[in-house]
């Protein structure tokens, strides 16, 4: 294999950005010694060089973070239910899901029965929700509570994330028909997938999806790992990036062969409150040879 002369100082640049990152915060609670743990398991050469890259692109969001995205979506989404008529410029959005608009009545809830275990996901968006100072006039009801929506009655089906959009659409197909009645209903989520916001468009046109953040596959791996061939960041000319990635995965000996998570998008995803399976597997799997970055 051939190896750049450059590729050891790169790698001693990927480790302080890594450094910075967690120390400054900016992963909190994320800490060098918790990256340094996963680190060990690569031999050094172009397995660590990887995974200095990918710790270097991975998308990482906090809480203070998520509720920032997801603010923004609810914003588009109330801003959206605003009738004609109306000067949207002299609104504010929490004035529409307080129901001083038009008289109308929001209600909000997770892809969830009502006596299913809430989950993460279900602790964030309630967090989320209160962070947005909304009143008790928004009031929590999950989908298994509606058949219909009166004329007056908006719904928002919430959750953090979106990466394949089947969840959602699966849910909605078995739990939340009377979602797709008129134009009464949204989708919040603090972060979106092109390929979901897609799916999702085309399977219930009529619901629109609001997100805070979009991920788009440039920031995905396989994108990813080209341009860091093309950007000079991947200095062996030996192996690629993604054969390299394969060959790590192999190694681990998963349960389950999703080397690029649920959905093939190589997603470099992570949340302070966990990690989508729609993330590298390497990320988030665990085997007797491999453990994780991040806790499921």
């Amino acid at each position: 294999m051939n190896l750049n002369i450059n590729s050891h100082a790169d790698d001693i640049y990927l480790q302080k950005v890594n450094k910075y990152l967690c120390t400054t915060k900016i992963r909190h609670p994320m800490t060098v010694e918790q990256t340094k743990a996963w680190l060990k398991q690569f031999s050094p050469g172009p397995e660590k060089t990887l995974a200095l890259l990918i710790l270097r692109y991975l998308i990482y969001r906090t809480i203070s973070q998520l509720d920032s995205s997801f603010k923004q979506a609810l914003k588009a989404a109330a801003t959206s239910f605003i009738p004609p008529g109306f000067v949207r410029e002299d609104i504010d959005w929490r004035d529409v899901l307080n129901g001083k608009v038009a008289g109308l009545d929001f209600y909000y809830g997770p892809p969830k029965q009502e006596f299913s275990r809430p989950g993460k996901s279900g602790e964030i968006v309630s967090r989320q929700l209160k962070f947005c100072d909304l009143s008790s006039k928004f009031k929590l009801e999950y989908p298994d509570q509606f058949t219909a929506l009166k004329p007056n009655e908006r719904y928002l089906l919430i959750d953090d994330g979106s990466f394949t959009g089947e969840q959602l659409i699966g849910f909605i197909q078995t739990s939340g028909q009377f979602l797709l009645q008129g134009n009464q209903s949204s989708i919040v989520v603090g972060l979106a997938h092109e390929s979901a916001i897609k799916a999702l468009a085309d399977a219930y046109p009529t619901i629109p999806l609001f997100c805070g953040e979009k991920i788009t596959h440039q920031g995905c791996f396989e994108v990813a790992s080209k341009n860091w061939i093309e950007d000079g960041l991947w200095t062996y000319t030996g192996i690629a990036p993604l054969d390299q990635y394969m060959e790590i995965v192999d190694k681990a000996k998963f349960a389950d062969k999703l080397p690029l998570g649920y959905g093939n998008w190589g997603c470099m995803v992570a949340y302070e409150h966990g990690v989508p399976d729609n993330s590298l597997q390497l990320l988030w799997d665990r085997s007797a040879r491999w453990n994780p970055l991040f806790v499921r």
